[in-house]
């Protein structure tokens, strides 16, 4: 079947997106993440007992191919007083963001707004839960998109405090010092190094297998798992041979062939996806200036399928 190049690089993104739900669905890496990567003073007394993960994805109709969300309902200082984070995992800066994540919250607080009886959502001491937006962005141009709705609203000058406002928090991970990673604790913090890595274009088999066998080597069975399961969904399409999980589960040494062998494997097929796009895109540009086909095939070395479905 022939792949466009927009097909080729949301391929990618839902990739990294749904790796990155997986760990982020597990209770002890989310608050991992609220507490090492943002200085917010209402996440100090949070404990993962204080924690619940929605399984409804409150996805509005219009972006309904997108299910990298993750929700997370929490408790302030172990009281009955719930607040809920809403995580948006972004591969591209996407400049409608504010008023995406309105969307996402507005359905959030009708839902629980339903959800509550009449007698007490009437009452003159009923309030809605706070709804704290998170956006996790791992490409490699700046996030340039609007921080604030109010931003996002024409002439916002005008009207002082009489229109809706809020601000999403953000993490750029490639703007991100190394230095707030380290130490690596957490399945999370490694998987931030690699991401680094990758968006920078500095990922080699030689220093990939080194950071697997050093960074990894105090890692508990089950977070060496989360770990390998994310290189399952990112780099293997789910598809992670028996083998392969046998010798990444065990701790080899430093500079192992086995491990240096496997991350090979890895990087050719991302190398492969990227001169794919490059493809695609260069074949986009000939198709519009009229080349014929079999020079672009000729070309660029796609298959006739390929440059047709341009």
């Amino acid at each position: 079947m022939a792949v466009t190049e927009n097909q080729t690089q949301d391929a990618e993104s839902t990739k990294h997106d749904k790796g990155y739900k997986s760990l982020l669905s597990d209770n002890g890496v989310f608050l991992h993440f609220l507490k090492k990567y943002f200085a917010e003073s209402w996440i100090d007394n949070i404990s993962p007992d204080d924690m619940e993960r929605v399984d409804k994805s409150f996805i509005t109709e219009e972006y309904k191919n997108i299910d990298s969300d993750l929700i997370y309902k929490l408790k302030i200082n172990g009281s009955d007083v719930y607040f809920y984070v809403l995580i948006e995992l972004q591969s591209e800066v996407d400049f409608t963001m504010p008023f995406r994540l309105l969307n996402y919250m507005v359905e959030l607080l009708n839902v629980i707004f339903k959800n509550t009886k009449k007698e007490v959502r009437e009452r003159k001491d009923f309030r809605l839960p706070a709804i704290v937006p998170i956006v996790l962005y791992n490409g490699k141009d700046n996030w340039t998109s609007a921080m604030t709705l109010r931003e996002y609203t024409e002439k916002c000058e005008f009207f002082g405090d009489n229109i809706i406002d809020f601000r999403y928090l953000l993490l750029d991970l490639n703007r991100m010092d190394e230095g707030a990673i380290e130490p690596v604790e957490n399945p999370l913090d490694a998987v931030f190094i690699v991401e680094k890595l990758r968006i920078r274009k500095k990922m080699t088999s030689d220093n990939l297998s080194n950071w697997w066998t050093e960074k990894t080597s105090g890692f508990s069975n089950e977070d060496r798992n989360m770990l390998i399961n994310w290189m399952d969904k990112v780099y293997f399409n789910g598809k992670m041979s028996p083998e392969i999980m046998e010798i990444l589960t065990n701790i080899p040494k430093k500079g192992s062939v086995a491990v240096k062998t496997i991350i090979e494997e890895m990087l050719e097929d991302r190398e492969y996806e990227i001169e794919t796009r490059k493809a695609l895109k260069i074949a986009r540009a000939m198709r519009d200036k009229g080349m014929d086909v079999d020079t672009i095939v000729e070309l660029t070395k796609l298959t006739v399928d390929d440059v047709l479905k341009l």
